[in-house]
């Protein structure tokens, strides 16, 4: 099965999370281990940040493309690309760096023509008309590094093992 199959029946975060190790590792040769993923509310223009060992996403986006994307494996596409590219940074590697290997990764990986691929290239709002207008649907100001980060239980634990 493609690693493009294999997303589309992805379920949740930890999933597409493999995916995109495996992604990476085939492209690059590079791994890490111990990565947390946390979901907190921030602006409409931060899609996530990397922190030390914790990936962070954007709350408010993804449940806005919940809310208006009808078609579920634009949002698997989206949420892959995203963790593909703070993962890129957990590996090292700067912001314009970052982002010509997610393009790169994704078009080996997924093919030209995959959402992720075009979400790589152009940009999730050229995707996204809608997300645009986030900022004015909240109705509180919006920190950039959120204090309250809702942690993903399970993520990244494929390497993890506890003595009972």
């Amino acid at each position: 099965m493609s690693l493009a199959e294999q997303l589309d029946k992805s379920r949740e975060f930890n999933e597409i999370f493999l995916l995109v190790k495996k992604a990476v590792y085939k492209t690059l040769g590079r791994r890490r281990v111990g990565l947390m993923l946390g979901l907190s509310d921030m602006p409409s223009a931060i899609a996530a940040y990397y922190s030390p060992n914790v990936i962070v996403l954007n709350r408010k986006l993804i449940e806005k493309l919940k809310r208006e994307v009808s078609d579920e494996s634009i949002i698997k596409s989206y949420i892959f690309e995203v963790l593909l590219h703070e993962y890129l940074h957990s590996l090292g590697y700067d912001e314009v760096y970052a982002n010509e290997l997610a393009y790169m990764i994704c078009k080996n990986n997924l093919g030209e023509e995959h959402p992720a691929t075009k979400i790589s290239r152009y940009g999730a709002r050229s995707v996204f008309q809608s997300l645009k207008d986030l900022d004015k649907e909240l109705k509180y100001p919006m920190r950039i590094k959120p204090r309250n980060i809702e942690f993903v239980k399970g993520f990244d634990s494929e390497n993890v093992t506890y003595l009972a």
